[in-house]
């Protein structure tokens, strides 16, 4: 079977559609890990491609046929007995003048397609968020405290964050040794249900990423989440997979811990980011020296 990344290789990425891409070059249970945020319609929008899933507004249509095909891809190529943890938000249906008008389920979406596709579905943390931090940031009007005096039926807290732990069928040739890494307490800390310790400006630099056809903004995902989910469901110099790699945030962490990265993007300034960022953490951590 063909390496998908070779003896003296610590990372590479790709400026390529992950679906095909999985579905016809990558080697069959290639990966270790996968960990990544996938783009969420409606809400981020990322390219004027039609085949970024960001602009895949058609819930129970095109998104749902794009996830469909994306997780079939994803079990293709993760080894078996091994995990991808699926980073997703709740979506707003839509807008008024003063409150979202209810959620689609993103999450439960994802689950579906996952289970379809022949993954296990295992568990997800919640990551909260500040509610007066995401008020300034959305200007969603059902978090403010003048809501609730003109209509508290319009109210609603902040909307967390969900970290969806599948595992592919089938027996793990290597087994993760998490013990090795994470210690008791912090075990204790993140075996709670909900993860309320995460810094949400903890997050690589989006300077320079945006392009002319961007419509909504930048939201990479948090180094610390990213930091503990290698932790628990890697080993040493594995290989960490993020099909929407950004701007390099899953690949920067992975090989600051000691792992590979293999990761896919379509957006060519993302890309480029990432690149350095990449370069930058392969220089940094010493991974060529320690390997």
């Amino acid at each position: 079977m063909p390496e998908l990344l070779k003896d003296d290789e610590r990372w590479r990425l790709e400026l390529k559609d992950c679906i095909p891409h999985m579905m016809e070059d990558m080697p069959e249970s290639s990966v270790d890990m996968a960990v990544f945020s996938p783009p969420f319609p409606q809400l981020y929008a990322y390219t004027a491609l039609p085949e970024d899933l960001g602009n895949s507004e058609d819930m129970a249509g095109s998104a749902k046929l794009h996830l469909g095909w994306f997780y079939r891809g994803l079990n293709r190529i993760l080894k078996p007995g091994r995990v991808a943890v699926v980073h997703v938000a709740q979506i707003p249906i839509r807008q008024t003048d003063d409150a979202a008008m209810g959620r689609y389920d993103y999450r439960g979406l994802n689950i579906r397609m996952a289970l379809r596709a022949g993954l296990t579905y295992d568990y997800d943390w919640l990551v909260t968020k500040n509610p007066q931090a995401q008020a300034v940031r959305t200007h969603k009007h059902e978090l403010l405290f003048v809501t609730m005096g003109r209509d508290g039926c319009k109210s609603s807290g902040a909307m967390g964050d969900y970290l969806i732990k599948f595992r592919k069928k089938g027996e793990n040739a290597e087994p993760v040794k998490s013990d090795q890494e994470v210690t008791r307490e912090e075990w204790i800390r993140w075996a709670e249900a909900a993860w309320t310790d995460i810094k949400q400006g903890d997050t690589l630099q989006t300077r320079g990423t945006k392009g002319p056809n961007d419509t909504r903004h930048v939201c990479p995902l948090q180094l610390e989440v990213i930091r503990r989910l290698i932790k628990l469901f890697s080993n040493k110099d594995d290989i960490v997979f993020s099909p929407f790699a950004g701007i390099g945030s899953e690949g920067y962490v992975a090989m600051k811990e000691g792992r590979r990265f293999y990761g896919c993007e379509i957006k060519p300034e993302y890309y480029d980011t990432a690149t350095r960022n990449l370069q930058a953490a392969d220089r940094s951590s010493g991974s060529r020296e320690f390997f």
